[in-house]
């Protein structure tokens, strides 16, 4: 699913029911199955794929994430001509590779769960797309910006929308030099090393601009996300990639009214809340269904900044993990054979004529940068 749809899924629900109240009013918790069918598919005509998501708006009081919908049959259709099964890669994703489509042709989505229930888009083209400018960066009062630039000279495009992978590099408090294998201290080799970490997370908001209103068909300097100074993202390199789509004005609206609904509630001269249905629709006339069928080009552009080029005021100079002298310990030779593997050795502790006596080590949380969410195995484009 579209990361930020999914995040709204709930919401959107209740607010199919709340319609123009003034008065304050405590909604009575919503504790049995919804039955709603969420679907959220998109074809990339760049990368000659397409990916569908299904799953189950989740009642107001529910604690987990949306349940996903498997074992259904998952179609892509085109228009007057040929039609492709979705293979399912896991719970409730549904995916088509090595699939060429055109941005001459018109496409729509059909999906059949095992109970004979049926979903239907209407058809879509696919939509051309611009190449992204430029990903700019400005400093804030406690951080800096990440914005994004690009224009379309043809004048077609007008709507946009853009995700975001963001990733950064950091570091443990302590490199560990030594490691226990068989119950012995030996040197950790470089590939075993737990000192350098990348860590990475999706964008969540809807993120989409327009220049409807413009004169030319220009974006400029939009903002997709800001970080905080301090913040571990900024502690050495950070990379942002940026994925670029033109929507429909149909679908511009849909992603319009579920931003409103989602992110600018809670007053009384908010807009107010509104059905947000979509593109699909069920082969029965009562049943409610959330989520919308796009799709078109996709083009994507990746920025780096690394902690010299930052202003000095914003600089992360704190650890991941605050770790000091008095965090650190001694693990005497003689303890190593009884010491649990899992115990890790920064350096060893030398005595003029003995040799090695002991190794320093510390909380795993302050030599294995893993222990803060991230991975060893360096990224590609790094």
């Amino acid at each position: 699913m579209n990361r930020p749809m999914h995040r709204v899924v709930t919401l959107v629900y209740l607010l199919l029911f709340a319609m123009g109240c003034v008065e304050p009013y405590e909604t009575p918790e919503i504790k049995e199955e919804l039955n709603i069918m969420v679907i959220d598919g998109f074809i990339n005509s760049t990368a000659q794929s397409a990916s569908v998501k299904l799953s189950y708006a989740n009642p107001l009081a529910a604690t987990e994430t949306n349940p996903f919908h498997d074992n259904a049959t998952v179609r892509i259709e085109e228009e007057g001509g040929n039609s492709y099964l979705l293979t399912q890669e896991y719970p409730g994703s549904f995916v088509l590779i090595n699939t060429s489509f055109s941005t001459e042709m018109r496409y729509r989505l059909r999906v059949q769960n095992n109970s004979g229930r049926e979903f239907v888009s209407n058809y879509i083209t696919l939509n051309k797309a611009p190449e992204i400018d430029s990903i700019t960066w400005k400093m804030g009062r406690n951080g800096i910006s990440f914005s994004v630039n690009t224009h379309d000279d043809t004048n077609r495009s007008k709507y946009y929308q853009w995700n975001y992978v963001e990733t950064w590099e950091y570091v443990s408090s302590f490199y560990s030099t030594y490691q226990i294998v068989n119950a012995v201290a030996i040197p950790r080799p470089q590939e075993d090393g737990i000192y350098f970490c990348w860590s990475s997370s999706l964008s969540t908001n809807i993120n989409i601009g327009s220049s409807v209103r413009l004169a030319n068909d220009v974006i400029q300097d939009f903002e997709l996300t800001f970080i905080p100074a301090n913040s571990v993202k900024l502690s050495r390199r950070y990379s942002i990639l940026v994925e670029q789509r033109v929507l429909t004005e149909d679908a511009y609206e849909f992603w319009t009214q579920l931003q409103k609904s989602s992110e600018s509630l809670g007053g009384l001269f908010d807009p107010q809340p509104s059905q947000v249905l979509g593109n699909i629709r069920s082969n029965n006339n009562d049943e409610i269904v959330l989520g919308y069928f796009s799709g078109g080009e996709v083009t994507q552009k990746r920025f780096f900044i690394s902690f010299n080029e930052l202003p000095r005021e914003i600089r992360n100079e704190r650890e991941p993990v605050r770790c000091g002298e008095m965090d650190l310990s001694a693990l005497s030779v003689e303890e190593i054979p009884t010491a649990h593997s899992s115990v890790l050795l920064i350096d060893p502790i030398y005595v003029q004529g003995v040799g090695i006596v002991a190794f320093t080590t510390a909380a795993a949380s302050c030599i294995d940068c893993r222990m803060q969410g991230g991975i060893t195995l360096r990224p590609d484009f790094w």
